[in-house]
């Protein structure tokens, strides 16, 4: 990997990023554990494989554990948005030579785990362990398991991690991730965070952590250049930008559908135009009520491009006017700050959605109240928000 990453900057495509060098040879390390380990990797943790993965934690150190064949620690690399993460992580995934490996984004990985929860607690008589037959399953298909953007802000993801994620270091799995903040920020002010420590304590445990925190932004680049398209339009004229962007996108003997309805995840979910693997929707049919990352998963396995209109400035302002001003002081605090917070569910949903369309390189056009940076003008979301408005100055990018 390396060696790989060396010539990426000899010829120009990476820029030379001390940031990033640590990083580097410590994935490059980690490829060579996991192939020299070869068949030697664990899979059922019977009662003697726990006790031969438990004694070198206490005993031994990681050249020891090399040693007696067992599975290397690891790497959770962390950093500010556009440092590179995600490009080394790929990097790391493509020179890994095993077979029995999966790059998936956090969101559809978590996503699966609640469907499979959802299947097990329908059937399961004999009461076992549901986190234990899942991390079983993981196990027997994958030796190394690769998380892109690993964030928790739902109480429903932050309370299974722990028990997952022992079972799946119990069973040998070897988890490299990606993430905007160290371990000890994850879930950070989250609703029975105490529940949550446990998992961060396993991941300092399994996982090296690695800060990536160079000054370079790598996604920003320039865009005066020509590898710029604009595909974030805003203001007045926004939606007739849109119009003609759909339009140019269709052959003219392709046929076009205008308002209706197609079936996401089994619910109804209005469209304002549709063509192939072209889809338009209004922002509030997509961000809220009870809309989810699982939609945005299945939109993209359906759709190739993703019109949205309408997006507005997240939080920030006050909605709606406050009617009567008879209320007791604190009244009136309480409900102005719903106000100002009351599109920040919307702002979650529409994170999840471009990290969805991000990692499957959906082509995204959207047409917003304000630019890529007026976005979020919140609090509560400030630092989740940022990575998504880096990514969306990326996604303006033709190469992408």
């Amino acid at each position: 990997m390396k060696a790989a990453y060396q010539h990426k900057i000899a010829e120009g495509e990476l820029e030379s990023d001390q940031g990033q060098f640590f990083a580097v040879n410590a994935l490059d390390k980690l490829i060579n554990t996991i192939e020299q380990q070869g068949k030697g990797f664990i899979c059922e943790p019977t009662f003697f494989s726990k006790i031969k993965v438990a004694l070198p934690n206490l005993f031994f150190s990681n050249k020891h554990r090399k040693t007696l064949g067992l599975p290397g620690k690891g790497i959770y690399f962390y950093g500010r948005v556009g440092r590179g993460k995600t490009m080394l992580m790929d990097l790391f995934y493509q020179k890994l030579t095993i077979k029995r490996k999966r790059r998936i984004h956090f969101y559809r990985f978590m996503a699966d785990v609640h469907q499979e929860l959802a299947i097990i607690s329908a059937s399961n008589t004999l009461k076992t362990n549901p986190l234990e037959q899942i991390a079983k399953r993981w196990s027997n298909e994958v030796q190394v398991l690769c998380f892109d953007e690993f964030f928790v802000v739902d109480i429903g993801d932050a309370m299974i991690l722990a028990g997952l994620f022992e079972a799946l270091f119990n069973y040998g799995v070897i988890i490299v991730t990606t993430s905007n903040c160290h371990p000890e920020q994850l879930y950070k002010n989250g609703l029975q965070r105490e529940r949550f420590l446990p998992t961060i304590e396993q991941i300092k445990k399994h996982c090296q952590i690695i800060s990536i925190d160079g000054d370079i932004d790598h996604r920003l680049g320039d865009e005066s250049c020509d590898k710029t398209k604009h595909y974030f339009l805003v203001a007045e004229n926004g939606n007739v930008a849109l119009e003609q962007h759909f339009t140019s996108l269709i052959p003219s003997e392709y046929k076009t559908e205008s308002h209706g309805r197609i079936l996401v995840c089994n619910r109804e979910i209005d469209f304002l135009r549709r063509a192939k693997k072209v889809i338009w929707f209004d922002f509030f049919a997509l961000c809220s009520g009870t809309r989810s990352q699982l939609d945005y998963i299945d939109i993209a396995n359906n759709y190739q491009t993703v019109f949205i209109s309408n997006v507005p400035q997240f939080s920030g302002r006050e909605l709606t006017k406050i009617s009567q001003g008879v209320e007791d002081n604190y009244q009136r605090k309480g409900q102005l700050l719903n106000q100002l917070q009351a599109l920040d569910d919307e702002a979650r949903r529409f994170i999840a959605l471009v990290d969805e369309f991000y990692d499957k390189s959906i082509q995204l056009v959207v047409s917003a109240e304000v630019s890529i940076d007026e976005l979020y003008k919140g609090k509560l979301l400030a630092f989740e928000f940022a990575r998504c408005q880096s990514r969306l100055h990326e996604m303006q990018h033709i190469n992408h």
